[in-house]
């Protein structure tokens, strides 16, 4: 079934044993430029998945991009430590790469105590340093240090290189219009604008010789006005192409179109395949393509149409390293699918403490989660089969233990459920169901419709009990909340309760708040959000914000802050903003103000002897994240 996916495949005189990629994203596994054991670790796991080749990320080319956590590779100081990680891909049975960059303006100079350099003096909001602008010398510069920098990666052992021109760093940015105001060579017409990176690509030929292949990744298109559109960026890639890459890795966005360069649940699968079509209709050398391709259905169906030779599969290789190998032992159905939450990727990464997954902490830790027999078996109960519980569970029986676990309800997966309920969020409910079926298959004893009565516990004679009961919403005390037009968003969101009104007021802005503004709004409902605090959708994830406050925006949803409803009238709240009341009309009221711990069961625990434990939202309601690495932990601690 998967023909093309699991084929030998050429770039230039390379030759991979399949088509899958992985691709150079950021690890946060990186130390004073130089990369730490946990990234040899990190890699050589994929590889040993089935990975054909793996990208390193991002290496910084020239002082004017270094970072302490960003691999150095602008001096030959570095080649000793790339050697180590080159020689531990190679070992493992794949072909090491290694991504060449300069963040030009997308990018601090306060680890080189200066100014980001750029094509032309425009501010980047998201880094929010002034750049300057490059003098003809600087350019020179710079170009040369790209052919020296592959220079440096030949002699560590790299079998090829990639050029880092998409994603609005610095060979991006002198080939888009709005960040690239020059008037002499490097500025004005396509040509001009493409010549930097066109040097680049010369230079590092210089450098590696014409039967080293040079990978180049190109944004398609930037997505952001006066940007670069699919047609330049068409023109752009041939003009690549004959300045000597071996082979076109496409992507799109860039700091200022965010999500698109890690793109989130609420963009398409496949994101990048038709533009990836359409550039290889229009050159000749080989086409990688990214974007939300989480299984191998869909990777074959992109090579079989012809839209590209080689699938880079990111996330869904943090999720499940073993994607490739399960496909080729016809096991497609225990891949651990991607959902593109980016909590545990790049939300992590941005938060310093290094690229995970939500479903596979031993992604950056092959080291330390590491499921090992139990010493001694035990007869374990799970209460709960929301997703703590599911992972402790089938840890647990991985490791020997005999499980039993507990659903009162009829179906297993919890929030992660509802949260498949929210726009654009299917792929969560799926993923929950993947959880029950992997603890099925393990060999869990499951029973759902079943309470945790004295009773039924005590006849399943537990060692040890696990309470992962998870979290009930939270009512708080407001005057009126039991009116017939009050509802609970939870309901909302699962279709339990079904709004009839067209005026709706919805308490809280945290992300269910939000996710039923949205499903109101598609409902063709004015709504109004209010909330405590003074930032609605605190706690997104970075990739996740613009896109609802794009919403919010676009539909001019009235959001309310630092504001509390203190009173549900007949078609009226009472809000209180700065010790002020003021009336706000409605015809319903939604409820979101957060969960409290469901904890009702432990004491039952507790009065019957038994050793316990509370994981997840019934110790502390908690994003996905903490809960299944939680129940991790504890599962392999037993």
């Amino acid at each position: 079934m998967y023909k093309i996916f699991l084929s030998p495949g050429k770039i230039g005189k390379l030759t991979l044993k399949n088509r899958a990629i992985f691709p150079p994203m950021g690890t946060g596994y990186v130390e004073d430029e130089q990369p730490k054991q946990q990234l040899l670790y990190y890699h050589v796991r994929r590889v040993m998945g089935g990975c054909a080749m793996n990208i390193v990320e991002i290496a910084a080319v020239h002082e004017t991009s270094k970072s302490p956590t960003i691999l150095g590779i602008y001096d030959d100081k570095f080649i000793s430590g790339l050697a180590r990680l080159a020689a531990a891909i190679k070992k493992a049975g794949g072909i090491p790469c290694i991504q060449l960059w300069h963040g030009g303006r997308q990018t601090s100079g306060k680890p080189f105590g200066g100014q980001p350099v750029a094509p032309s003096a425009v501010k980047n909001n998201f880094i929010n340093e002034e750049p300057r602008a490059l003098t003809l010398t600087e350019i020179q510069e710079i170009v040369e240090s790209f052919g020296l920098a592959a220079r440096r990666a030949k002699e560590a052992g790299f079998e090829a290189v990639e050029i880092h021109g998409a994603h609005g760093y610095l060979i991006d940015q002198f080939l888009n219009p709005y960040t690239n105001l020059r008037t002499d060579k490097y500025g004005g017409s396509l040509e001009n604008r493409a010549r930097f990176g066109c040097e680049v690509i010369k230079a590092v030929r210089a450098n590696v010789g014409a039967d080293f292949p040079i990978l180049f990744r190109l944004s398609a298109q930037a997505n952001v006005p006066g940007g670069i559109d699919l047609a330049e960026g068409i023109a752009a890639a041939q003009l690549y192409e004959e300045a000597g890459v071996d082979a076109l890795d496409i992507s799109q966005g860039c700091y200022d179109a965010l999500p698109y360069t890690v793109p989130p649940y609420f963009l398409p699968q496949k994101l990048n395949a038709a533009n990836a079509a359409e550039i290889k209709k229009k050159t000749n050398v080989p086409i990688i393509v990214a974007g939300r391709i989480n299984n191998p259905d869909l990777a074959e169906e992109i090579l079989q149409n012809g839209m590209a030779d080689f699938i880079s599969l990111g996330r869904p290789q943090l999720a499940d390293p073993d994607f490739v190998k399960k496909t080729m032992t016809g096991q497609t159905d225990k891949i651990v699918r991607c959902i593109a939450c980016n909590q545990g990727c790049v939300g992590r990464l941005f938060r310093g403490l290094g690229t995970s997954c939500i479903f596979n902490p031993a992604t950056g830790h092959e080291r330390e989660v590491i499921i090992t027999p139990a010493a001694i078996k035990k007869k374990v109960l799970v209460i709960g089969g929301g997703p703590a519980g599911l992972e402790a569970a089938r840890v647990a029986k991985d490791r020997g233990h005999d499980v039993v676990l507990f659903e009162k309800k009829a179906g297993l997966g919890g929030q992660l459920v509802l949260a498949g309920r929210a726009p654009h969020k299917e792929l969560f409910a799926e993923s929950a169901l993947q959880m029950g079926y992997r603890a099925f298959k393990a060999g869990v004893d499951i029973r759902i419709y079943t309470d945790a009565t004295k009773e039924k516990i005590q006849s399943v004679k537990p060692d040890i009990v696990i309470i992962a009961t998870g979290a009930d919403p939270a009512s708080p005390p407001i005057d009126g909340i039991d009116k017939p037009q009050v509802f609970e968003a939870r309901a909302v969101l699962a279709g339990d309760q079904l709004i009839k009104a067209h005026k709706v007021v919805v308490v809280g802005g945290g992300l269910v708040g939000l996710e039923v503004m949205e499903v109101l709004l598609g409902q063709g409902k004015n709504v109004t959000v209010i909330n405590r605090g003074s930032e609605v959708g605190k706690d997104l994830e970075t990739y996740i914000k613009p896109y609802v406050f794009g919403l919010i925006e676009r539909e001019q949803i009235q959001i309310i802050t630092n504001a509390s409803c203190v009173k549900i009238n007949d078609n009226s709240v009472t809000v209180e903003k700065d010790g002020k009341k003021q009336e706000i009309s409605c015809e319903a009221v939604v409820i979101a103000v957060g969960s409290k711990s469901n904890s009702e069961i432990i004491e039952l625990v507790k009065e019957l002897g038994y050793e316990h434990y509370v994981i997840g939202d019934a110790q502390k309601p908690r994003k996905v994240l903490e809960a299944i690495w939680e129940a991790n932990a504890l599962a392999r601690s037993i």
